[in-house]
């Protein structure tokens, strides 16, 4: 406050934080309700304020493993186990991986006698919808009865308030213009428009991208989408409450980052005294001493234009 006590904001003005990185996916913000499952609850004390919070931790759904496991399902799908055929993949793009190369992460289920050396040839074909729908089959949508959840049977409340959404979520929209806060049906004409193009397109279109991130931009923006919408229950109302940035007062956003905070006590948990350098008395002596100096510049400029107007009518 002007005074330089600490007040404390309404619940509505807490922003809570949306990440996806490379192994895993976080969900965290301040709900409206009761919290049922104490296993997604977390307290913070913060500048006198305790906090009762949601949050939650998918492990395997960072952007890099949800991409394996897609490719990884595909596979397991083809009629040819030689042949995988890509839906994200732009039409026209090709490679050959080897079965070490896609059953190598914990969060990939390998078939019962995969072989290692085995080589598979990944054909793109630039389907947006094929592509939304096999990234659906990742995650289980359905909750119990009584029970609102995220994905995979994951308690969650409804979503509540501003998000900020960074790290992955930021990058994938960033490359297609798609974080300015554009409406969701402008979101998903874009992404569909991109997964329509071809190899040759697309990389005639951007020709200094780097492969790997230009081949997998369908893939990543559409699991964004599938996420948020379908993951975490935000809708065409609520998208307008995600803010995609990657800074913060000039700062990069991430986990990282907090972690540091939260170890170092740098944030505090309890009400600083003051922020100001003067006591409240020295305030108020102050704004005395500032108002009677403005009388004085007041009149003493009256007096001035008074003496001149007095001097042109003698003259006069």
């Amino acid at each position: 406050s002007f005074t330089g006590e600490w007040t404390h904001p309404p619940a509505e003005d807490v922003v809570g934080a949306l990440d996806l990185g490379g192994a895993s996916t976080q969900i965290t913000f301040l709900p409206g309700t009761t919290i049922d499952d104490t296993s997604t609850r977390a307290f913070l004390r913060l500048y006198g304020t305790n906090y009762s919070i949601y949050t939650h931790s998918y492990l395997c759904y960072g952007q890099k493993q949800a991409l394996k496991m897609l490719m990884a399902s595909l596979h397991q799908g083809s009629p040819s186990p030689q042949q995988i055929s890509h839906p994200c993949y732009p039409s026209g793009y090709q490679e050959n991986i080897t079965m070490a190369e896609l059953y190598d992460s914990p969060c990939v289920h390998a078939p019962s006698a995969p072989s290692p050396a085995q080589v598979l040839t990944v054909t793109g074909t630039g389907d947006p919808e094929v592509c939304s729908s096999a990234i659906q089959k990742l995650f289980n949508f359905s909750c119990g009865a009584n029970r609102t959840c995220g994905f995979n049977g994951v308690y969650q409340p409804p979503v509540r308030g501003q998000f900020f959404a960074f790290s992955g979520l930021y990058h994938n929209l960033h490359f297609l213009n798609l974080t300015g806060g554009p409406s969701l049906s402008l979101v998903n004409a874009t992404i569909e428009q991109f997964c329509n193009n071809s190899w040759e397109k697309v990389q005639k279109e951007f020709p200094t991208m780097n492969r790997t991130q230009l081949r997998d931009t369908c893939a990543a923006s559409s699991y964004t989408l599938t996420l948020l919408l379908q993951g975490y229950k935000f809708n065409h109302t609520t998208w307008l409450n995600i803010h995609f940035i990657r800074q913060v007062a000039n700062v990069d956003v991430g986990w990282t980052l907090g972690y540091m905070l939260n170890l170092t006590n740098m944030i505090p948990s309890e009400t600083p005294q003051r922020v100001i350098g003067l006591q409240r008395s020295n305030w108020i002596a102050a704004t005395v001493l500032l108002a009677v100096m403005l009388i004085l510049i007041f009149c003493l400029l009256t007096v001035i234009c008074l003496q001149k107007n007095s001097f042109g009518y003698e003259s006069l």
